[in-house]
C-alpha cells in the first residue's frame, strides 16, 4: 500500500489528526546524488506537560501486501552526528518489521517535551528526493501524559525554506541578523541554527553561512 493510500485512509477514518506530534523537513541537493535533510520534530497545540513518546521513526513504511517488511524511501540516509544529542537521544538506528525506517536512539528513551514550543532538529543525507506525502513517521513501544502515539502520519516538506530569512520578508538584510539576536538573546531555539539543542557561538556561524549562501 502506498503512502497516499494510507493517508487517505487514515484521513476517511478520522485518525490522521488524533496524533500529538508534527515533524517538517526540508531537502537540499548538495549534488553527487546526494540529499540534506534537516527536520523539525515539535508537539502539536494539543500538548500538554508530562507528555511523552518513544522509538521514533521518521521515513516509516509498513509491511507490504505480501506481509514482508518493508523498505524505507530514504534511502541510503546517514545521520548527521553533528546533530546529537537529539532531547534524550544520541544516535541513530534502523528499525524493521512492521514499521521500517531510520530511527533515533536508545529507541527505548522517552522524549518529554519541556513546553509546546520545544523542537529537535537533526540533519542526514540520502540518495531520496521525497515530496509532500512522501515522508512518513511513527512513534511506538507506549507513549506517557496522555500522548498520542504518531503511526504513520505524514510529514510536511517545508518547500523553498529560507532558514536565514528569519523575519520572513522575503529579502536577506541586516534586519535577519538583528531578528537572530534577538530570538538569541531571548533563548528561542529557532535560533538554534547548527541543530545541537543549544545556544553558542556556532549558531550565529552557521546563520551567516547561510546567509551568505543566500536563498534562490
Amino acid at each position: 500500500m502506498n503512502k497516499l493510500a494510507i493517508t487517505s485512509m487514515l484521513a476517511m477514518s478520522g485518525l490522521a489528526a488524533a496524533q500529538s506530534l508534527e515533524l517538517e523537513y526540508t531537502v537540499t541537493d548538495i549534488g553527487g546524488g546526494q540529499f540534506e535533510y534537516e527536520f523539525f520534530l515539535t508537539p502539536d497545540d494539543g500538548w500538554a506537560a508530562g507528555m511523552a513518546w518513544r522509538w521514533f521513526i521518521f521515513g516509516d513504511e509498513p509491511r507490504d501486501a505480501a506481509g514482508e517488511p518493508g523498505e524505507t524511501p530514504l534511502t541510503d540516509f546517514v545521520g548527521d552526528l553533528s546533530s546529537l544529542p537529539i532531547g534524550p537521544w544520541t544516535g541513530y538506528g534502523t528499525t524493521g518489521g512492521s514499521h521500517n525506517g531510520p530511527n533515533l536512539a536508545p529507541v527505548l528513551d522517552y522524549w518529554t517535551p519541556a513546553s509546546a514550543d520545544e523542537t529537535l532538529t537533526w540533519k542526514g543525507t540520502s540518495t531520496a528526493d521525497l515530496g509532500q506525502g512522501e515522508m512518513l513517521f511513527s512513534t511506538i513501544a507506549g507513549t506517557l501524559g496522555g500522548a498520542v502515539a504518531a503511526d504513520f502520519a505524514v510529514a510536511t516538506r517545508i518547500e523553498d525554506a529560507c532558514l536565514p530569512d528569519v523575519d520572513g520578508d522575503g529579502e536577506l538584510t541586516i534586519f535577519d541578523f538583528l531578528e537572530f539576536q534577538n530570538l538569541f538573546d531571548a533563548g528561542d531555539l529557532a535560533a538554534d541554527f547548527d541543530g545541537d539543542g543549544e545556544l553558542t557561538i556556532f549558531d550565529f556561524l552557521e546563520f551567516q553561512n547561510l546567509f551568505d549562501v543566500g536563498c534562490g
